[in-house]
């Protein structure tokens, strides 16, 4: 679920100011995880994973990746509608 949590850096490691765990919105950072993700990969939750690279990889079609996004995002309960438009994509084939 989206709201405050540890924020990672663009290397995906702990985002440390001064020696300490920064936290803030987290929401944007948890769709970027989700979409990254394979199925299998959070023990707690395996089915959650939008595998998009695998998708990518397949000629998938915009409405396919669209329906993979909203999908995974709705199984941890967030609001594609909502985010839609935040999600950046930048796709290089």
């Amino acid at each position: 679920m989206a709201g405050k949590g540890i924020l990672l850096d663009e290397n995906n490691d702990l985002l440390i100011i001064g020696k300490r765990m920064v936290v803030g919105d987290s929401q944007m950072q948890e769709v970027a995880i989700i979409l990254e993700m394979n199925q299998g990969a959070l023990k707690s939750n395996p089915v959650l994973g939008a595998e998009l690279i695998q998708l990518l990889k397949g000629n998938a079609t915009k409405a396919d990746i669209e329906r993979r996004v909203r999908i995974h995002l709705e199984k941890d309960g967030k609001d594609y509608a909502a985010i839609k438009n935040k999600i950046n994509t930048v796709i290089h084939v």
